[in-house]
């Protein structure tokens, strides 16, 4: 929302301006106390020198006042909470320092080091974020001021980014002192995310692992040169598409030179040029351990560091702290700030992502009806919705209210021009159903030329064919390959991406009708394992449960398939 506000977005129309006023708490104490002007705003210090230290941030919210089709906006603002929580992460990140709108938060984090082996404070880990009373100078907020700049001009794909990053980074050091392991594998995960579209260059043989290069250097020795260099080279290749190496080359990539000059002043073991690829891989690995085998880091990487950026524990090689790695990400991240595009992204719909906006899918009833609604790309899902509807009114649990006759005349027109089954069928069954089950003064004028062909069509194996029958209480006429088939088909989809979305006792109901016909046939196991596709196609169902019981223990299948999709009780019970 920080970029937003900014109104870089927005149309030359008339804007709804709200201002804001926000109470952040922090351990920073600004030079001078003076006011400090931000790209969207302005902080001004409310205390001074105490451990918690207050600030009032005051910003303008800028949104469109008139929507694309010319008439008022409902939505005047956001709020302002969304826009503060980003505006903390971004004081938070680019300053090194703490800022939250929730005192809680300030209370439980900005503490004085404690130097304890068994609780330590944030502070003990990070001194700089945490520690109260820290002094900021005038590059401090001359950078923020800087930083804010480049960063709210970004292209809105490398900004969301970047936001994306900080907010990690932010929420790693907040829980450095709760749970280290979970710290450290939040800084590799900032990073990592951010180096998602690099084309990294292929590493070296040398460079790849040394356990790798054990396994393979005796399989290549055995070969002719030029197919020892191939293997290599396809070998190198696979690697440059892996995620580690691409994580590595990304860090490295935006590593400066100040990174080993001016930020490296007065630290305590700061990272070498030639460690740094090593100490970035061995993060990594710190990471893949605690994500993969929920390996915890050594107690010696991080209490008692003396805030230290590397560290070399008892047994191992050297490897970055969570101070060293807290400086390397904030550098990383300011890097990649630095050098994104500021191509202005056009096509981003702002509105679609603005704060304290719900989006829902309108109930079916609504559209339904409508002659737009139904279209070939959604004559299934309309469908499925129509049997729902159906199948409570036809149980007596709710009126039909839906006026379908718009959309039955569409359906008219459609089938004039639509050849696909999968399009055809759907909408014959809407037709049929209705023209079969409402009363005639909700018929279309002239039914009987599509009927005729919905009887038709509808007598091939579908889902819709089964389910139009089923509701009329027609037994398939179909053979039992066809019906398992049918079932099987309906079974894959079901695991695809998107299926057609049906109500699942259609599905349980095919697969009883499928086991019924097996049943009779003597092929038993097969039947029962269709009565178990049942049950699983409608889990806990007890009706289901108690059919599958009852064929596991040898008796006949005599279940009304109507009933169960109706949802309507069994006769004894509903007597």
């Amino acid at each position: 929302m920080l970029q937003v506000i900014t109104a870089m977005y927005f149309r030359d129309v008339r804007l709804n301006e709200t201002e804001h006023r926000r109470t952040l708490y922090t351990n920073a104490n600004f030079p001078r106390h003076d006011r400090v002007d931000l790209p969207i705003g302005h902080l001004t210090p409310a205390t001074e020198w105490a451990t918690v230290n207050t600030v009032l941030a005051t910003f303008t919210e800028r949104l469109e006042a008139v929507l694309p089709d010319g008439s008022e906006d409902f939505m005047l603002s956001t709020g302002g909470d969304a826009i503060v929580d980003d505006l903390a992460v971004v004081l938070s990140f680019a300053l090194n320092a703490t800022f939250t709108p929730v005192r809680a938060t300030a209370d439980r984090l900005i503490r004085p080091p404690s130097g304890l082996h068994h609780s330590p404070v944030p502070a003990d880990i990070l001194p700089r974020t945490f520690t109260p009373q820290l002094v900021l100078n005038d590059g401090d907020v001359d950078g923020l001021r800087s930083f804010m700049t480049n960063l709210l001009a970004l292209n809105r794909g490398v900004y969301e980014r970047a936001m994306r990053a900080m907010r990690r980074v932010v929420i790693a050091s907040e829980r450095v002192a709760e749970d280290p392991t979970l710290a450290y594998t939040d800084y590799v995960a900032a990073l990592e995310s951010l180096s998602a579209d690099l084309e990294a260059p292929a590493p070296t043989w040398n460079r790849l692992d040394s356990r790798k290069r054990r396994l393979l250097d005796p399989a290549l020795d055995a070969l002719a040169a030029d197919e020892a260099e191939r293997v290599r080279t396809a070998i190198l290749e696979s690697e440059r598409a892996g995620i580690k190496n691409r994580y590595i080359e990304f860090v490295l990539s935006h590593v400066r030179p100040s990174f080993f000059r001016e930020e490296a002043v007065g630290v305590n073991r700061p990272v070498r040029r030639a460690s740094l690829r090593r100490a970035v891989a061995k993060a990594y690995d710190a990471r893949s351990k605690n994500l993969h085998e929920l390996r915890e880091l050594a107690i010696g990487t991080w209490l008692l560091v003396g805030g230290a950026h590397t560290v070399t524990p008892a047994g191992e090689s050297l490897m970055l702290t969570h101070e060293g790695l807290n400086g390397l990400a904030r550098h990383v991240v300011r890097t990649y700030v630095q050098r994104g595009s500021t191509e202005l992204d056009r096509d981003y719909q702002w509105r679609d992502h603005l704060p304290n906006v719900i989006r829902v899918q309108l109930a079916s009833q609504y559209y339904l009806g409508q002659a737009g609604a139904m279209r070939p790309t959604t004559a299934a899902t309309r469908a499925g919705e129509f049997l729902v509807h159906l199948i409570e009114a036809l149980a007596g649990r709710e009126e039909f209210t839906v006026d379908m006759r718009p959309a039955l005349g569409r359906i008219e027109t459609l089938l004039a021009t639509q050849r696909s089954p999968s399009v055809r069928e759907p909408m014959l069954a809407i037709y049929l159903l209705w023209h079969r089950l409402l009363p005639s003064e909700v018929h279309q004028p002239a039914p009987e030329k599509t009927m005729a062909i919905a009887v038709e069509e509808l007598q091939r194996p579908s889902l819709y064919s089964f389910a139009a029958g089923t509701l009329l209480g027609d037994s398939p006429p179909w053979s039992v390959d066809e019906l398992c088939e049918l079932a099987e088909q309906r079974y894959d989809e079901l695991g695809n991406s998107r299926p057609v979305e049906l109500p699942s006792r259609l599905d349980s109901a095919l697969w009883i009708c499928t086991a019924e016909r097996l049943w009779t046939d003597g092929a038993h196991d097969l039947a029962c394992a269709a009565i178990g596709r049942a049950v699983e196609c409608s889990p806990g169902h007890e009706d289901l449960l108690a059919l599958e019981r009852e064929v596991g223990a040898g008796r006949d299948i005599d279940f009304d398939v109507r009933a169960f999709l109706l949802g309507l009780p069994p006769p004894a019970e509903a007597s």
